[in-house]
């Protein structure tokens, strides 16, 4: 027998060989990149599930947090008779502190322009406080500087707490 023949005949059994290997390889991998995608789908579903009531649980307590730290509700819940300016300013500026202290975990399960959503009312609420009190008598009666605030926060056309709550809530929706 010669060499050619033996090669001959070598390719024509390697030939159907290597396309039965081919078959079977292509026919594993599919079944297998199709288990790998059903196991992450269902990997998906149960990470939502589980994680979807802790997450609206998270914004709901951030909304109620942006709520809180509305001067209209920092006036009602902190507002004392005999109350001086300084006093109502700092019972305001310490529950804003305390507040936004106690969500701050919540972060986690917002998005990133979320947060920075809430941060940046936070910050726009402490400087309202803080720059109204400067145009009052630190010792004169909380009254008028309360006033102030309330005329000063209803005159922003761009309220960044009312901004926050409604960006939220689109999150929200967009979850549902």
């Amino acid at each position: 027998m010669n060499w050619q023949t033996i090669i001959e005949q070598s390719i024509a059994m390697l030939f159907p060989i290597a396309l039965v290997f081919l078959f079977v390889y292509y026919m594993l991998k599919s079944f297998f990149d199709q288990f790998n995608r059903q196991r992450k789908q269902e990997l998906r579903v149960k990470y939502t599930a589980e994680t979807l009531p802790i997450r609206l649980q998270a914004y709901e307590r951030i909304i109620l947090f942006l709520e809180r730290i509305k001067p209209e509700s920092l006036v009602m819940r902190l507002a004392a008779n005999n109350m001086k300016t300084i006093d109502l300013q700092r019972a305001m500026l310490e529950n804003i502190r305390e507040e936004y202290e106690h969500n701050l975990s919540q972060q986690i399960y917002l998005s990133h322009d979320a947060w920075k959503m809430v941060t940046a009312a936070k910050q726009s609420m402490v400087q309202l406080v803080s720059s109204t009190a400067d145009e009052h008598n630190p010792g004169s009666p909380y009254m008028e500087y309360a006033t102030d605030i309330l005329d000063e926060y209803s005159s922003i056309s761009d309220d960044p707490v009312s901004i926050a709550i409604q960006y939220i809530q689109k999150e929200v929706k967009e979850l549902m």
